[in-house]
């Protein structure tokens, strides 16, 4: 008999748990189209098919009547991949705010920065509405990272140097490649606002600095990101290109010092999230990777600077042929093909671009006429931001200076302009190319002569950048190796007493040719 009652209340408990979980182990709802762009489904509004919905794990496409089902479970955000020809309906700051569902229904945690409100239960229906709008074959996408203000002066920096040049592209996308913010998240509201002047739909990526750091691990520590931006790795589609933006910020508490701690790593749930992404991807589309901290740092084999488990998914992306990954977080701009060294046996490599800091060295250094902080980073390159211009499955991609002319590509940083003929036996051409690969050919010629071919050095500091640093009293960063320096002897004829002109050419992987000239006397 007693065991009879055990049995009983155990089947009795097990009964009641099943029907709680299975009310909420699932969402569902509908794709449709959001002809009047209010966000909401109207009567007549009618569903989308194929449509890929997640739960941040699985992917599943919409019915032919634009429906879904998920499993879910508690802090989940379930969320839509924009299929190219359609646009999300976009908030006030430009932010495409209805492509998710946030199911957190007992909210964040007491944080410093506020996190998300608690969501009750889950909704009968979650439903998503996308706009109608022409497949673009050709788009441009304005792509930077690490904003990253400390306070709203800094701030103000970012509004002064780099927006007004955003807003005056015809740019179709904007991406911002993390640490959007250095580690004050009550400054998400504001940038948001500054960044809706740019005029494009904005994608903002998770940084290290954008994460809560009085939180223990990682469960918690994202939550201000979310109430802002919502899920902190999704895709979408532009034309034939498939955009797949990744969370690779696992963060792992303070230290005994207090110091917070965090590495380049993407989490088992993701991965399984991105395999099943791209089960729904034609082979055929460009796939571009974004993430904050880069896959591979050529100067440094630190956890904090490099994703440690990137063969993961380099695995992953094995039979895709073509492939541009996109980061930030270095503030230094290098470009590097990622290939059978790194496990990949495609015979094409990925490409995997580091770009500018829109901060450059963190708004520091000496200030320009506008009261601006130079910022150079600590490779010699310009603050700044990259323009990828995508025609079909194929891109090319530049950089450009804040402030700086179009064609402003390079520095000849050495000779220097006054020279001493005596002193001229070692001397010679070093070239600062801002955004050269090892597929950049580069050259120079003195005064008309003939064209002598240049060398590109793997660690080699900016000169340029190293004078600044000496000469500035204030803090800085010290100078960075870096791998887009050029240089070869400076031949006979410019070792002669009188003025001769330099002229370095280089053409990039894209056929875009730059060319620059300096001017130097010999005494």
């Amino acid at each position: 008999m007693k065991k009879t009652g055990i049995f009983f209340v155990v089947i009795l408990l097990f009964s009641v748990y099943s029907t709680v979980t299975h009310a909420q182990e699932t969402v569902s709802g509908t794709v449709f189209l959001d002809e009047n762009g209010n966000a909401k489904m109207d009567p007549g509004e009618e569903g989308i098919p194929e449509v890929a919905v997640s739960n941040g794990r699985e992917v599943t496409l919409s019915g032919e009547d634009g429906s879904y089902r998920l499993p879910i479970e508690k802090e989940t955000i379930v969320f839509i991949r924009k299929p190219s020809g359609y646009e999300l309906p976009l908030n006030e700051k430009n932010l495409p705010r209805f492509s998710f569902y946030i199911h957190h229904p007992e909210g964040s945690p007491e944080l410093e920065y506020p996190g998300l409100e608690p969501t009750g239960p889950l909704p009968e229906s979650v439903n998503f509405g996308l706009i109608p709008s022409e497949k673009k074959d050709s788009f441009t996408a304005l792509a930077f990272g690490d904003p990253q203000p400390r306070d709203d002066r800094e701030l103000s920096y970012f509004r002064d140097d780099i927006v007004p040049e955003l807003a005056d592209t015809d740019a179709d996308v904007t991406l911002v490649l993390g640490d959007i913010m250095f580690d004050d998240l009550s400054l998400f509201d504001r940038y948001s606002r500054i960044m809706k002047t740019v005029g494009t739909p904005v994608y903002n990526i998770l940084g290290n600095h954008d994460i809560n750091y009085d939180t223990e691990g990682n469960r918690f520590a994202k939550e201000t990101y979310k109430k802002h931006y919502g899920p902190t790795y999704f895709s979408f589609d532009y034309g034939d290109v498939h955009f797949i933006s990744m969370d690779n910020i696992d963060y792992l508490g303070r230290n005994d010092e207090g110091s917070p701690r965090y590495r380049g790593h993407l989490s088992d749930t993701q991965l399984e999230w991105i395999r099943n992404d791209l089960q729904h991807v034609e082979d055929d589309k460009l796939i571009v990777l974004m993430a904050h901290i880069p896959l591979y740092s050529a100067d440094s084999d630190g956890e904090s600077v490099n994703t440690v488990n990137r063969e993961a998914l380099i695995d992953l992306l094995e039979k895709r042929d073509r492939v541009l990954f996109l980061g930030g977080h270095r503030h230094m701009t290098f470009q590097h093909f990622l290939g059978e060294l790194f496990g990949r046996i495609n015979a094409a490599p990925i490409h995997h671009i580091a770009t500018t800091a829109a901060c450059g060295t963190w708004w520091r250094g000496p200030k320009n006429e506008e009261g601006i902080p130079i910022a150079t980073q600590m490779d010699g390159v310009p603050n700044g931001y990259h323009i990828v211009e995508f025609q079909g499955n194929t891109y090319r991609e530049r950089y450009k200076a804040a402030g700086g002319d179009p064609d402003f590509q390079m520095r000849i940083e050495v000779p220097s302009t006054d020279l001493v003929a005596g002193e001229l036996r070692e001397a010679e051409v070093l070239v600062n190319l801002f955004n050269g690969s090892e597929r950049s050919k580069v050259r120079f010629r003195v005064d008309g002569g003939e064209w002598h071919t240049m060398q590109q050095q793997d660690e080699h500091v900016s000169p340029y950048y190293e004078s600044l640093y000496e000469s500035y009293e204030g803090p800085w960063s010290s100078p960075n190796p870096t791998n887009h320096i050029w240089t070869a002897p400076l031949p006979e004829l410019a070792k002669e007493q009188g003025i001769h002109k330099i002229t370095v050419w280089t053409r990039d992987m894209y056929g875009q040719e730059f060319t620059q000239n300096k001017i130097i006397e010999v005494r």
